[in-house]
C-alpha cells in the first residue's frame, strides 16, 4: 500500500511539473510605448529560429524584462551577426534604461538605416526633451508611404508639444521675442487663433500695424474673426493708422457685448483721440511737449475749458506787441481779453513765450476758476487755496511742466466750473 501511494504522489508531481504555465501579460513600459516593432521597414531576411528568439526576446522588452531580452539578442546575433532588428531592440532597452548615449551610439552604427531606424532616433530625442527635434523627424517619418499609423498620431502629439512650448515661451517674453516664438508656433499649427491673436497684439505694441494686419488676414473668413480679442487687436490697429472713427466703430460694437465696461473705457479714449486729431496743429503742439510756453497754455486753456473757448460778451483786449508771431495768437488774444494774462502796463509785452513751471501753472489755473465764476473759489483766499477747494491737483514746483500735464489740470479746471 505504502508503495502504491508514492506511485500516486509522484505521478501527480509529474503531472503538474508538465502543465504549460500561462504565458505573461504584456505590458509595455512608459520609456517603450512609442517603439515600435525593430522590424518594421526592415527587407533583409534570416532564418525561422532566429525569427522566433527574435519575437522573444521583443516580447521580453515590451514586458520590461531587459536582462533576459538581452540574453536572448545576444543568441540572436551569434546565429545571424547581421541582423539588424537584434541591434535595434539593444537600443530600445537601452531608452528604457536611460543609457541615451548607449543608444544614439547603437543607433549611428546600424547601416543602412531603415523605417525603424529612424523612428527610434526619434524617440530617443523625445526621451532627452529635445521635443522640436523629435518633431522635426516624425514630420520626415510620416512622409513615407510605409509609415505605420502610430507615426501619424505620434507626430501630432509632438506637434501639439512643441506648440505649447513656444506658446507658453511666448506668454512670458517681452514683445520681440514673443514675435518670433508666435512665429514659429503658427507655422506649426497656421490655425491657432489665440496664438495668431497675441502676435498681432504685440505687433501692435511695438507699432508694426502693418505687420499686425498681415497676421490677422487669414482670420477674415473664419468664426474667429468675429471673437472679440480679434475686433480689439483690429481697432488698435485702426487707431495706430489714425482712422479713429473706425476703430470707433469696432469698439462701440465690443462695448454693447462688455459686461465689465473695459471696452467702454478704450471706446472714450478714442473718441478724446480722434476729438484731439482733428485739433489745429497749434493744440497738438502743445500736448506733445516737454516743456510748454505760454502761448501753449492760452491755446491748451482755450480748447480744454469750456467756458473760455465759449465765452460770451468777450471785451475787446489791450494791444501786446510781442505777439504778432506766435503761434496760437489769437488764443492768447482770448486769454488776455478774459482777464487771466496780463500785459505789462510799461513794456506792453505778454511775453508768450516764457517757461511755464509749476508754480505758474498753479497761479494760472487759480486765476482761470475765479474769473469764470467756479463756485468752489468764491469763498477760498489765494491760488492754493482755490485750487484746494476746487479739488484741482498741481506740484507747486518751480520746474517746467509739459503739455499733458497742463492739459490733465485744465481738464480738472473745466469740471470743477461746470459743477
Amino acid at each position: 500500500m505504502k508503495h502504491r501511494s508514492w506511485i500516486v504522489v509522484i505521478a501527480a508531481i509529474v503531472a503538474a511539473s508538465c502543465q504549460t504555465a500561462p504565458p505573461p501579460v504584456v505590458t509595455p513600459r512608459p520609456e517603450s510605448r512609442n517603439l515600435i516593432d525593430p522590424r518594421t521597414g526592415w527587407h533583409g531576411s534570416t532564418t525561422d529560429a532566429v525569427a522566433r528568439r527574435f519575437e522573444a526576446a521583443w516580447q521580453m522588452i515590451l514586458a520590461g524584462d531587459f536582462a533576459g531580452a538581452h540574453s536572448r539578442l545576444q543568441d540572436v546575433r551569434k546565429r545571424d551577426a547581421s541582423y539588424a532588428p537584434a541591434d535595434l531592440a539593444e537600443v530600445a532597452i537601452a531608452i528604457g534604461e536611460g543609457r541615451f548615449g548607449d543608444a544614439q551610439s547603437k543607433i549611428d552604427q546600424i547601416k543602412p538605416r531603415y523605417l525603424a531606424v529612424d523612428i527610434y532616433d526619434a524617440e530617443l530625442a523625445a526621451a532627452q526633451n529635445r521635443i522640436r527635434e523629435a518633431y522635426d523627424r516624425y514630420r520626415e517619418i510620416v512622409k513615407s508611404p510605409d509609415a505605420p499609423p502610430a507615426a501619424s498620431s505620434r507626430f501630432a502629439e509632438l506637434q501639439t508639444r512643441v506648440f505649447d512650448q513656444l506658446y507658453g515661451a511666448a506668454i512670458n517674453a517681452q514683445p520681440e521675442d514673443a514675435i518670433r516664438f508666435l512665429r514659429e508656433a503658427l507655422e506649426i499649427m497656421p490655425n491657432a487663433t489665440a496664438a495668431r491673436t497675441l502676435l498681432a497684439r504685440d505687433l501692435i505694441t511695438l507699432k508694426r500695424y502693418d505687420d499686425a494686419k498681415t497676421e490677422l488676414d487669414p482670420l477674415m473668413k473664419t468664426a474667429a474673426f468675429d471673437q472679440p480679442e480679434v475686433q480689439e487687436a483690429l481697432a488698435e490697429i485702426d487707431v495706430g493708422h489714425g482712422q479713429y472713427e473706425d476703430a470707433i466703430v469696432r469698439y462701440e460694437s465690443l462695448a454693447r457685448r462688455d459686461s465689465e465696461g473695459k471696452y467702454q473705457r478704450r471706446l472714450e479714449q478714442v473718441k478724446e483721440l480722434f476729438a484731439a486729431a482733428n485739433m489745429p496743429p497749434q493744440f497738438l503742439r502743445a500736448m506733445d511737449a516737454d516743456l510748454i510756453t505760454r502761448a501753449d497754455l492760452a491755446v491748451l486753456m482755450y480748447w480744454k475749458v469750456a467756458s473760455i473757448r465759449f465765452a460770451q460778451n468777450v471785451p475787446a483786449p489791450p494791444i501786446a506787441i510781442d505777439i504778432s508771431e506766435t503761434p496760437g495768437r489769437d488764443e492768447i488774444i482770448r486769454a488776455i481779453a478774459l482777464g487771466i494774462y496780463q500785459i505789462d502796463p510799461v513794456t506792453r509785452r505778454v511775453n508768450p513765450d516764457a517757461e511755464v513751471t509749476g508754480a505758474t501753472l498753479v497761479r494760472v489755473a487759480a486765476r482761470v476758476l475765479s474769473v469764470r465764476g467756479a463756485a468752489c473759489a468764491r469763498q477760498a483766499g489765494g491760488p492754493d487755496a482755490i485750487l484746494a477747494a476746487c479739488g484741482v491737483t498741481v506740484a507747486p514746483e518751480e520746474v517746467p511742466v509739459s503739455g499733458r500735464t497742463a492739459s490733465a489740470v485744465l481738464e480738472q479746471v473745466d469740471r470743477a466750473i461746470s459743477r
